[in-house]
């Protein structure tokens, strides 16, 4: 088994789209979105979600175990800000590598669910 990656990204909700289109690109399939987030950093204003601060980020958070898609993710993002029209397009991205982690297993599903998912 590879070494789990955990990646932190944040990003200006209008770049949501462009990131999940990514994630999906790469097949990395377990992540969290946080679709609202107050934030401030040392590249953009801040975004506040107010009169003042208007607008704000979004917030993902990638589980990886294969290396690969860890560091492709990564170069990925690089790129994305390499080629940013302005500052509120530019995503900050944090990996590190994760020691102790649980992994859920399926469970079998319950008798009669094919009827919910109808």
């Amino acid at each position: 088994m590879n070494e789990m990656k955990f990646t932190y990204i944040t990003c200006n909700i209008s770049m949501l789209e462009q990131m999940e289109q990514l994630l999906k690109e790469l097949e990395i399939q377990v992540y969290q979105v946080i679709p609202k987030a107050l934030a401030e950093s040392n590249f953009d204003i801040p975004h506040k979600d107010t009169a003042v601060w208007p607008g704000f980020n979004a917030s993902l958070m990638v589980q990886e175990e294969a290396s690969d898609k860890s560091e492709a993710l990564m170069k990925r993002i690089e790129e994305m800000n390499h080629t940013a029209y302005n500052n509120s397009e530019l995503i900050a991205a944090y990996q590190w590598t994760v020691n102790t982690f649980v992994l859920p297993e399926p469970v079998a599903p319950l008798q009669g669910s094919a009827a919910l998912s109808d």
